[in-house]
């Protein structure tokens, strides 16, 4: 049996996709005190990212956005909300939230490599979405694995650049 060439460091974060987005983020900031880590837009995936702290009053406070830049100093795991840009349809948020009317869009996995990540989960049979890496949001390289492989949860690989 061979081992994996990679390390898998924890949840990096869920990925929410939210009926009301500003109710979402209203709620995060000013009802549990949680951190904006700030926003990014996926334009090959039609979306909008917005990263929340998963810590809120006492940890960050009532803040608000912090906007360091940088997740690496942030707690993990955090809550990444995901909002169609505006004037699509046809994204895979979009899709979501038609079809499932919003909750949790995928657990994301923070690896250490993703390139072996994906390697080592195709030689076990693992139907990825993504072959290739590709760039995510929030200075990190993805990549998907297919829900029909984990029993119908989405899961992305994460490596922090």
């Amino acid at each position: 049996m061979s081992l994996p060439s990679f390390q898998v460091l924890g949840i990096n974060h869920l990925g929410i996709a939210a009926k009301d987005p500003l109710k979402f983020a209203w709620f995060m900031k000013d009802v549990l005190g949680v951190g904006h880590l700030g926003d990014e837009s996926v334009v090959e995936q039609k979306t909008l990212t917005s990263m929340f702290t998963s810590k809120g009053h006492g940890a960050i406070g009532s803040q608000g956005d912090i906007n360091s830049g940088s997740l690496k100093d942030s707690p993990i795991p955090r809550l990444e909300l995901l909002v169609p840009l505006a004037g699509t349809q046809d994204g895979p948020i979009h899709k979501y939230l038609e079809k499932k009317g919003g909750g949790i869009h995928h657990i994301a996995i923070q690896v250490s490599n993703v390139d072996a990540a994906i390697a080592f989960a195709s030689s076990k049979g693992v139907k990825m979405i993504d072959m290739t890496p590709r760039s995510g949001a929030h200075n990190t390289r993805i990549a998907f694995v297919h829900p029909e492989s984990t029993g119908g949860i989405l899961f992305e690989f994460v490596q922090e650049l």
